[in-house]
């Protein structure tokens, strides 16, 4: 008898000891539980207003918008909308730009075209985005007016996008 309560003793001081010892460290999640940060660009775009762009000075009729480009959403692992932004198996990657940087250095006078396009800082939040699919390589910028809008420049129309259902 004597043993066996010996035995419950050392039995519930060993739990008592494992109970006060420092927590063996959790490991870090790795591949798919590794949890994706909030990209600023992901989500549902409407466009709001499209406009000719600062560098477009002819010759020819002027351009116009792509009726195509209304609505598009970006997501980590897929995009949708327009035949040019729908993919599988889209890349995305942001970069800080000046107004120097902005729609590939088209702008004639960068600083006062960026702040007439709405750009207050010097410092542009830009996500540039790919996708190869088929024979196609696209790859556009879109630069970061503020959290809820976002710009396009293609075929000479600058598009501004704002977020929609937050």
């Amino acid at each position: 008898m004597r043993s066996s309560v010996l035995r419950v003793a050392f039995a519930l001081a060993g739990l008592g000891l494992a109970a006060c010892s420092p927590a063996a460290e959790k490991a870090e999640p790795a591949g798919a539980d590794v949890p994706t940060p909030r990209n600023p660009f992901f989500g549902t775009w409407e466009v709001t207003h499209a406009r000719i762009a600062p560098w477009w000075k002819g010759p020819g009729d002027d351009p116009v918008a792509d009726p195509a480009f209304t609505r598009f959403t970006l997501q980590a692992d897929k995009t949708t909308g327009p035949r040019l932004l729908t993919c599988d198996t889209p890349n995305f990657a942001t970069n800080i730009v000046s107004p120097d940087g902005l729609f590939h250095g088209n702008l004639p006078s960068p600083a006062a075209d960026a702040a007439a396009l709405g750009f207050t800082s010097t410092e542009i939040t830009t996500m540039s985005y790919s996708c190869a699919s088929g024979g196609a390589d696209i790859s556009l910028d879109f630069p970061m007016l503020d959290e809820d809008q976002i710009m396009l420049g293609l075929d000479n129309v600058i598009y501004t996008f704002e977020r929609t259902g937050r």
